[in-house]
């Protein structure tokens, strides 16, 4: 069979195959057919390949021949290297197999790519090197066992700590090795422990070759592979110094123990060499360490649990004087009574890293020669105290409700620009208008909030350094030292913008501030005289603005009524039509009808004081609650006093919900006493209300009302005046049911029915 046959019967099967397969003629080591993955993986024209020697891209350590097999045997050459991509080398795994094509002997050489597997081997083998360090390395004695307590590995520190190789006891229990008879069973049963899956700590004793004991921590754990237990891994540290150390307290200080321990403050001692040899139960709870953990240990390891790193503290003075002074600076102070120090600190990392101010003393021990034996630190947490003195002295020169400084500051100030060379010094006095009115009408929680948005405004207008005060229930102050007339007169605009911005976004209630400044001289400065000009220049200006002012409090109290739903749509213009077609019918005379209207409107403006879950409650009130909700009456009356455009119906305001028979409120008053446009509004308000639909009632019929008002009559209402009211309904005089909406869209807040 001829080469062109070979690969037209071979090329499409072979093709498809990943691995790189060559057909190789054994006796002249060409090259007589190779694959698109061998092409491929050699990098090499395909064209270039047929035809050449296969030692020019595959195994050049075969140069002299490939290999001569035997007819249908398979020869597996395991891993070998490819010359390929460009001559870099690539590990491969090659296959030769002997065919037999055409009557000819043909080698057919498969391989396979493995530069990943060995890359993973090389990491496996890698970490398998790291862990094998960690291991043998580790400063802890490791030994691991297999499920009969037999000795399978052992590192250094282990050989170390208990005198023996790891050849010499390998494959060895454990137990007859370094366990003393007296303790097998208890070992034993430690064992059992651990391969049942637990994690077993334990301080012990431990025999060494050479016979004697060693005092241990021992931890035990579990091996498990896929799930399965195969053995135990078992670390033990020589703990024979804390052991010693241990000792050595008790016997010379056992009753200083006891005292230290059940100190209230937290307290510890350290000996000449800075080990700490007592830590009593309060200072385990301040700092989360046992004394288990730390008795014994040096290094300024006490200092860890309040620095988070080992470093002086103050114990560490006692017989330092030359460090005196460098250990001094991480303290706020340091004092010395006698041989005694005392200090305070804020350590960083107590209180789960909240940290906490610390006062602490630290005294010198001595031993019965009178020698420095080492030294004991006491320690309690002053954090709530130190707290409360910042609180205090930030209270002191702060406004508690804007967090802007207050009068003390502000006159502190004012002293010490008045001593020093800041000239010129300009004042802006800022007063809050209407906070009164606010107050009254919709509560101090609403007046504290109007307080609060001043105060943020102002505060935005300037830098962060600067000196902006609360200096009265509704002033502002601001000092702006080294500024001169046009700088503060920027200021004043920037307070009007951002007064201006404020409203804009259309607040519950807006912003209304009167400001004034004044500006030194260059010279001296009068800053008492300077604070006056400042304030009678505002003054000025709110005179000025009075009318203005007056204006945007009639906004505020309709903004605060239509937020209540007072002033529902339709129901105003309907009062007010019934109101004055009654007024007419009984003769009032023409000017007081407009303060009849007024009257309408405004009746209940009072219950903008009283709190949303009583007016919009939708069932029954409560004794407590009607005797609330019944106090509108007084406030609307407080409210209307204030201002000029209703002070002329604040006592119709005040009367509007007393009975023809006395049994109203809040005065009691009965027939005549009762002013004549109170008697008026209370039979149009309640045949409005009872027309209307309500969440607990649908609208009555005009029949149905005026019947009602007819039963009311004498006891609620004027009868005289009910009746004059059905005649004007009788006459058609009074088109109710013409009135625009007729059915309020939220009708949740109540209004005055008959009872």
């Amino acid at each position: 069979m001829t080469l062109l046959e070979i690969q037209r019967h071979l090329g499409i099967i072979l093709d498809s195959v990943q691995s790189g397969i060559v057909v190789i003629d054994p006796r002249t080591h060409v090259v007589v057919y190779a694959n698109r993955a061998a092409v491929e993986m050699i990098g090499v024209p395909k064209g270039e390949v047929v035809g050449s020697p296969c030692h020019n891209f595959i195994c050049p350590a075969e140069k002299g021949g490939c290999p001569i097999t035997d007819l249908g045997q398979t020869i597996d050459y395991s891993e070998r290297i490819l010359i390929g991509r460009g001559g870099t080398p690539m590990p491969i795994i090659k296959t030769v197999v002997p065919v037999w094509l055409g009557g000819r002997e043909y080698l057919v050489e498969s391989f396979t790519d493995i530069t990943a597997y060995k890359q993973v081997e090389e990491e496996r083998n890698l970490q398998r090197a790291y862990f094998q360090q960690l291991f043998m390395n580790s400063p802890q004695g490791i030994v691991l066992l297999d499920n009969a307590d037999r000795v399978v590995e052992a590192n250094k520190a282990f050989e170390e700590l208990f005198q023996y190789t790891v050849d010499e006891i390998r494959g060895r229990p454990i137990n007859e090795i370094i366990v003393p008879d007296n303790l097998v069973d208890e070992a034993t049963a430690l064992s059992h422990a651990v391969i049942s899956g637990g994690v077993i700590q334990r301080e012990s004793v431990r025999r060494r070759k050479d016979g004697s004991l060693v005092a241990v921590s021992a931890i035990g754990y579990p091996i498990v592979l896929d799930g399965k237990q195969v053995g135990i891994y078992a670390i033990y540290s020589d703990i024979s110094e804390r052991k010693r150390a241990e000792e050595k307290l008790r016997a010379a200080h056992r009753q200083l123990l006891d005292i230290i321990d059940f100190l209230p403050d937290a307290t510890f001692v350290i000996d000449q060499e800075k080990k700490v040899i007592a830590w009593n139960r309060a200072i385990e709870e301040m700092t989360g360490v046992l004394k288990e953990d730390i008795i014994g240990q040096g290094d300024y390891a006490y200092a860890v649990p309040f620095y988070g790193e080992r470093r002086p503290v103050l114990v560490d003075l006692i017989g330092l004087e030359d460090d005196l002074r460098k250990i001094e600076e991480k303290y706020e102070y340091v004092e010395r009574k006698a041989n005694t120090l005392i200090a305070e600190v804020f350590v960083p990392k107590l209180n789960q890293g909240r940290g906490a101010f610390l006062w602490a003393t630290a005294s010198p021990l001595y031993d019965s020669d009178g020698k420095l034996a080492g030294a004991i630190e006491s320690i309690r947490d002053i954090t709530e105290r130190k707290q409360m003195e910042q609180q205090l002295k930030y209270l002191s020169l702060h406004d508690a409700l804007t967090g802007l400084y207050n009068r003390t500051y502000f006159e502190q100030e004012m002293r010490r620009l008045a001593a020093g060379r800041h000239a010129p010094v300009g004042i802006i006095i800022c007063d809050l208008d209407a906070l009164k009115f606010i107050n009254d009408t919709l509560g101090h929680d609403a007046g504290d909030a109007l307080l609060v948005a001043a105060a943020n405004v102002i505060k935005s207008c300037f830098r962060t350094g600067d000196m902006v005060a609360r200096i009265g229930g509704d002033e502002f102050a601001v000092l702006l030292p080294n500024c001169d007339r046009s700088a503060v007169e920027q200021a004043c605009h920037r307070i009007h913008k951002a007064v201006a911005a404020y409203n804009a976004g259309d607040p519950e209630v807006p912003l209304s501030i009167s400001v004034g400044m004044a500006v030194s001289d260059k010279g001296p400065v009068n800053l008492s005289e300077l604070f006056k000009e400042a304030d009678n220049n505002m003054y000025r200006v709110k005179l000025h603005r009075s009318e203005s002012t007056r204006s945007a409090t009639v906004k505020i109290l309709l903004k605060a009524l239509e937020g209540k739903d007072f002033i529902t749509e339709g129901h105003a213009e309907r009062l007010q039509a019934l109101v004055v077609a009654l007024g007419k019918a009984v003769g009032v005379p023409k000017n007081r009808l407009k303060d009849l209207r007024l009257l309408a409107q405004f009746h209940d403006i009072g219950k903008v004081g009283i709190p949303d879950g009583i007016l919009f409650k939708p069932g029954p009130l409560t004794a407590e609650e009607t005797a609330e909700i019944r106090r509108h009456s007084e406030i609307g009356y407080r409210i209307a006093q204030s201002m000029p455009d209703l002070v002329l119906i604040a006592d119709w305001i005040l009367k509007h919900h007393e009975w023809w028979n006395g049994e109203g409120y809040p005065l009691g008053l009965k027939g005549e006493e009762i002013p004549l446009e109170c008697r008026i509004l209370a039979i149009a308000d309640a045949y409005d209300a009872m027309t209307s639909d309500r969440p607990y009632r649908k609208a009555m019929s005009r029949e149905e009302a005026l019947a009602e008002l007819r039963r009311m009559a004498g006891t609620q209402f004027d009868p005289q005046l009910v009746e004059k009211f059905a005649e004007l309904l009788k006459n058609g005089m009074v088109f109710d049911d013409q009135t625009v909406g007729r059915n309020c869209p939220n009708t949740s807040c109540r209004a005055e029915e008959p009872l």
